[in-house]
């Protein structure tokens, strides 16, 4: 294999750099692949030095991978990181351009195949590897690469088509070309591989996208998207989502990360309705201190004067929250009043319902301090128009339940009316995490939920949630959606609590007596039923990540990692330069081509010459034309390099200079050899 065109890799890397958002990068980077044909260093790398270069290359890979894990990666997204795979393998590709050597043995790639040659060699066996240019297969995973970390699915497709046209266009023969059969050949073969794709991409999103995980990290702030009506078993992380340490007072049970006032077709919102302190604006931030005098933090506040924050912080959060979701919703105990350590740069708010998104965080891997006071700060009284309204279509079966219950008689206080639910479910009602509630067709009168409370009796925390929050509503009881963390696992041995996926829970918030209480009447024996067992090594290399995490991301400690870590890539960098410059030799410079005298006209063959040294090798000093050419251009030209030579021949030694035929026919014979040797 030979290698590839001029500019061919750096057109790539530009194209991967712009196509995944590294336009600097990808130009560095082209400019130091082909400033090869600009400077005449070269190294005559030996095996061993290709072997050093591919183990540079895995360094470099695995420090990527270890970056990327201790920043928050999970083990399912780790393929995302091979967009930066032209990078990774760039050690091995500059020794490829740099060194004498026009191919390097594939066992480079592999410890074992290295290893059984040197046992073949010991033993006296012949050995002889496959040797192999890399240039191409780099340029094939560049773009492969730019396919993987392109944002505009339709402009890589469309650049791939682009460069494609012209490559095929540019290899075909001039005099072969009939434009409208390659277009529409080309045009045929794109839609093709267009449908193809859409296709493929289909059916990965459906059999990824099959099961929700209930427990999923990231909740929306504006929408819950339950699993109410659907079939199969909820999938339940046993992995640690947030830990929470308890400086003082009581533990809380729950930890709201949203709350919603609008319900339709299993689905819950956030509906905002203005009011006098919020008037157009839903989320609001918080009043802000920049700094206490005696502590180097900040700490912010959701009320309108200053709270007493002379006590320590009651709780300590430590989570991850999605990187890739710009806000994200973060845990939060009832009667929230401030919070802390956040970092200068993370931004919150609370929208109306009282939940809280931050943006903006310094890393995955967040840590927060909070007070709470005797009451809620941060929640918009009860609204008689969202907090009470219930769908059409749930009507019927919650007054049938009400009925039952006795939950319309007059005086009938709402705590009253919340043990009744309560003892209603608790009797009569069973957890499960399997959805047994059958799909409903729109002809069907009654819902999911009015099956759940007439007919199956058990469900999940979202059907008792739902059904608490719609049945308060239907007897005139102001209630919201909530969801979040039940607290109920501690790891004593490090005096923390242990919120894992499968603790994500539902509930209701409900108005009593002037102030939004939680209620959760889901039974509560779901705790201990049907639990995942946790994984305590991913448990504790967690934990590990995490604090090293927060660790290096401390104001105090940020400095000193940079300082490190620039001096170790430093070090690195120069001992490699040294080596290299040490090794260094020079290109030698290709041999002037031998010059005609004055009185000589050249022939068409002699105009062939400029063109093979160019593809091929430079013609040495003192050997004759035709016998170098016959040397040097592949052996399929032989006969009609052969024909070209004799006619060369004639007409530079005959005196009288040839004939007009003899020179039509060498002029047509190297046209022909310039085509073919072009190819």
């Amino acid at each position: 294999m030979t290698s590839p065109p001029r500019w061919l890799s750096g057109i790539a890397l530009l194209f991967w750099g712009g196509l995944t958002g590294h336009v600097v990068i990808g130009l560095i980077v082209a400019i130091i692949l082909e400033a090869r044909s600009w400077l005449n260093l070269r190294w005559n790398f030996d095996p061993k030095a290709y072997v050093k270069a591919w183990h540079l290359c895995v360094l470099c890979g695995a420090l990527i991978v270890g970056v990327a894990w201790i920043n928050g990666m999970k083990l399912g997204k780790f393929h995302q990181l091979f967009i930066w795979a032209p990078l990774i393998l760039l050690p091995l590709e500059l020794a490829q351009r740099y060194g004498t050597s026009k191919k390097i043995p594939l066992n480079t790639l592999s410890y074992f195949a290295r290893k059984k040659a040197a046992r073949d060699q010991k033993q006296g066996r012949p050995v002889s590897p496959l040797l192999i240019h890399t240039s191409y297969p780099y340029i094939a995973i560049v773009m492969l690469a730019t396919a993987m970390g392109s944002h505009h699915a339709l402009y890589h497709f469309l650049s791939i088509s682009f460069l494609l046209a012209a490559c095929l266009w540019s290899y075909s023969g001039k005099k072969s070309h009939r434009p409208w059969a390659y277009l529409c050949s080309l045009l045929l073969v794109l839609t093709l591989s267009y449908i193809s794709q859409w296709g493929i991409l289909k059916l990965y999103d459906y059999y990824m996208n099959r099961g929700r995980d209930y427990s999923s990290r990231h909740t929306s702030a504006n929408e819950s998207r339950t699993s109410i009506g659907k079939l199969g078993k909820l999938k339940l992380s046993p992995r640690i989502f947030w830990r929470m340490q308890v400086n003082h007072g009581n533990v809380p049970k729950l930890l709201h990360t949203a709350n919603y006032n609008h319900y339709a077709n299993s689905r819950w919102s956030h509906k905002f309705q203005p009011s006098e302190n919020r008037d157009q604006l839903d989320y609001l931030k918080p009043s802000f201190l920049a700094k206490k005098q005696d502590e180097d933090r900040d700490i912010r506040w959701f009320t309108s004067n200053k709270p007493d924050l002379t006590q320590p912080a009651r709780l300590r959060i430590i989570g991850e929250i999605d990187a890739s979701v710009k806000e994200n919703p973060i845990p939060l105990p009832d009667h929230f009043l401030a919070i802390s350590d956040l970092g200068e740069k993370a931004d919150i708010e609370s929208n109306s319902l009282g939940t809280v998104r931050m943006a903006n965080p310094e890393s995955s891997i967040i840590e927060y301090s909070l007070w709470t006071g005797d009451h809620s700060t941060i929640e918009e009284p009860q609204d008689n128009y969202y907090d009470l309204k219930v769908p059409m279509q749930e009507r019927a079966a919650l007054q049938r339940i009400a009925e039952k219950l006795h939950l319309l008689q007059h005086n009938l206080s709402t705590r009253e009316k919340i043990r009744r639910i309560r003892y209603f479910f608790n009797t009569e009602f069973t957890y499960t995490t399997h959805l047994n509630t059958p799909r409903l067709h729109h002809q069907q009168r009654s819902t999911a939920i009015g099956q759940f409370l007439e007919t199956t009796h058990s469900g999940h925390c979202e059907y008792f949630a739902t059904a608490t929050t719609l049945l308060l509503r239907q007897t005139g009881v102001p209630a919201r959606y909530c969801v979040g963390f039940s607290v109920h696992e501690k790891d004593r041995a490090r005096d923390e609590w242990v919120i894992r996926g499968q603790h994500a829970h539902a509930w209701s918030r409900v108005w009593i007596n002037g102030a939004w209480e939680d209620i959760d009447l889901t039974p509560p024996a779901w705790t201990t039923l049907d639990q995942p067992q946790p994984n305590l090594l991913a448990d504790q290399w967690q934990r590990l990540r995490e604090d090293f995490q927060i660790w290096r991301t401390h104001a105090a400690n940020k400095l000193k990692v940079f300082i490190w870590s620039v001096a170790i890539a430093s070090l690195l960098i120069l001992w490699i330069t040294w080596r290299l410059w040490k090794s260094r030799q020079r290109n030698p410079q290709p041999q002037r081509p031998y010059s005609l005298p004055k009185n000589i006209t050249p022939t068409p063959l002699n105009h062939l010459e400029s063109l093979v040294e160019k593809k091929f090798s430079p013609r040495p000093q003192g050997m004759p034309l035709c016998l170098w050419l016959e040397n040097t251009l592949p052996p399929e030209l032989l006969p009609i390099l052969r024909k070209a030579s004799a006619l060369h021949s004639i007409i530079r030694f005959d005196p009288l200079g040839g004939t007009p035929e003899q020179h039509k026919e060498l002029k047509h014979l190297a046209a022909l050899l310039r085509k073919k040797t072009q190819r």
